[in-house]
């Protein structure tokens, strides 16, 4: 038997499919072979948009934007004139308490060296009696004792009430009472609208008060003022 030559059988032949033609968009034409233009989608819109038959850009909105900002610059100049305010009352309260320090410290100094020297002390006799000299500086010593509640009222360390209830303490000294009938015409010649002389009068009231008074429990004779200031 002759050789028999092995047939591979053979693949078949595949052929490429070749690629679908890219879809066209379709032409639209018109009837005299003009191309027809294309439809607007449905985000693309040929209409020019209108804000109500003004231009968007118009006086009006930029009127609004005015009065909005306007009413911002107005409040703010209102809060910082408030500020403004605020911190020259608080200024204005620092120097007057700092003016009255000094002046408390300055009448001290001038007590104390008056309590010391009888030459200095004699300058300060002006009562309408005759003084001993030794009378004379326990009245200097009431004189600061009265003056120093008078200065922490003022600075607002003390209400009235409280510089009431100092007061009625002093009043139950025998030379302070002394001292304060013996100052009674230096009184006379402040203003009646000063503080000093009101304050004076306060004093005089309760003086009387403790005087015509026929209770021991002096702590609660008078009547506080109701002004907690």
């Amino acid at each position: 038997m002759g050789r028999r030559r092995s047939v591979r059988p053979s693949l078949p032949s595949v052929r490429l499919l070749s690629a679908s033609p890219p879809i066209r968009a379709a032409r639209h034409t018109l009837g005299d072979g003009k191309r027809r233009p294309p439809l607007a989608g449905p985000l693309q819109s040929t209409r020019t948009p209108t804000t109500g038959g003004r231009p968007p850009d118009s006086g009006v909105d930029m009127t609004t934007q005015s009065s909005g900002i306007g009413r911002i610059v107005s409040a703010a100049k209102a809060k910082l004139a408030a500020v403004t305010d605020s911190i020259g009352t608080r200024r204005a309260r620092h120097r007057r308490r700092a003016a009255l320090t000094q002046q408390h410290r300055l009448h001290f100094d001038l007590m104390c060296k008056a309590m010391d020297d009888p030459a200095l002390a004699a300058v300060l006799d002006t009562y309408e009696t005759d003084i001993p000299l030794e009378k004379q500086r326990q009245f200097l010593f009431a004189n600061a004792l009265y003056i120093n509640a008078l200065y922490f009222h003022r600075i607002e360390a003390l209400s009235k009430a409280e510089l009431y209830g100092h007061l009625r303490i002093m009043c139950q000294n025998r030379v302070f009472r002394e001292y304060w009938e013996a100052t009674l015409h230096h009184r006379q010649s402040l203003p009646e609208t000063s503080e000093e002389f009101l304050l004076g009068r306060m004093m005089d009231d309760l003086i009387q008060e403790l005087a015509d008074s026929d209770t021991d429990e002096w702590w609660v004779v008078g009547e506080p003022p109701n002004d907690p200031s």
